[in-house]
């Protein structure tokens, strides 16, 4: 796939995202739910076909398991190989006019009708360096219906906000917190609910405002795969013994660190 490098950059630079349509295509998309499909039947093995429901059913055999699946599946060799496509690495590097890039580490998302996993309104934060490009890519096609990736075009002029680290709307069984940003600040932009096509990508500027919105069709699943490419030259760690390697999510003006 040819990519147009500086038409993307310029839809980066003034709305904070663009979209790459058709970044798999059908084959590829084909491929990479076998092969997600094949480490669910492995878990149970049957002959069962599709994804959405083979997922329901490990989720309704033993929840931990189904956990397991989520952890194990962005280590996928197959889907690893998919996303860091030499065109795409390409333009990561003219965006940010560097030599070398680090993956913030590939990941899935699965999303399905308890909703229990949408995020709130939040910056891509705590990478290696201040500045990254968030790939975003569903696996089907994102709607009112399939729940899908909302931003707030603009927000990533501005700068970024400070964040607070706690339980996602209110669901408490949690164990972990999530970084969001206060609704006084990302209230002020205009949001926008995108419906991508399977196999579509969006890519983000780090400092852009988004969150997920749910879905509403019962027995429907989104997985969505996503990374994050972080630019050599904007990582403190390298340059600051004391730092982590992480920028960590809250206590750091991350408008003050310099490249």
């Amino acid at each position: 796939m040819k990519l147009n490098n500086r038409k993307l950059k310029k839809e980066i630079d003034q709305k904070g995202y663009t979209v790459i349509e058709n970044f798999y295509n059908k084959k590829k998309l084909s491929e990479i739910k076998k092969s997600l499909l094949d480490i669910l039947n492995y878990v149970r093995p049957s002959k069962e076909k599709d994804l959405q429901k083979k997922y329901y059913e490990i989720k309704k055999l033993n929840p931990k398991l189904k956990s397991n699946f989520y952890d194990i599946a962005p280590y996928n060799i197959d889907m690893i190989k998919g996303i860091h496509t030499p065109e795409l690495i390409n333009f990561v590097k003219y965006f940010f006019k560097t030599k070398t890039l680090f993956s913030g580490r590939a990941a899935i998302h699965v999303h399905d009708e308890d909703n229990d996993k949408i995020l709130l309104p939040h910056q891509e934060t705590n990478q290696f360096a201040r500045d990254c490009i968030l790939f975003w890519m569903p696996l089907w096609d994102t709607n009112v219906k399939t729940g899908g990736l909302t931003i707030f075009e603009k927000s990533h002029n501005k700068g970024y906000f400070d964040h607070k680290l706690e339980d996602p709307t209110g669901i408490k069984k949690w164990t972990h917190k999530y970084t969001n940003i206060d609704k006084k600040i990302y209230s002020k932009f205009n949001r926008k609910n995108l419906e991508i096509k399977a196999g579509s990508a969006v890519l983000a500027h780090s400092a852009l405002v988004h969150c997920g919105y749910p879905l509403t069709k019962m027995g429907s699943v989104r997985i969505t795969i996503t990374e994050r490419f972080n630019p050599l030259q904007k990582i403190p760690f390298l340059k600051d013994p004391k730092k982590p390697m992480k920028i960590p999510y809250v206590g750091v003006d991350y408008n003050r660190i310099k490249d």
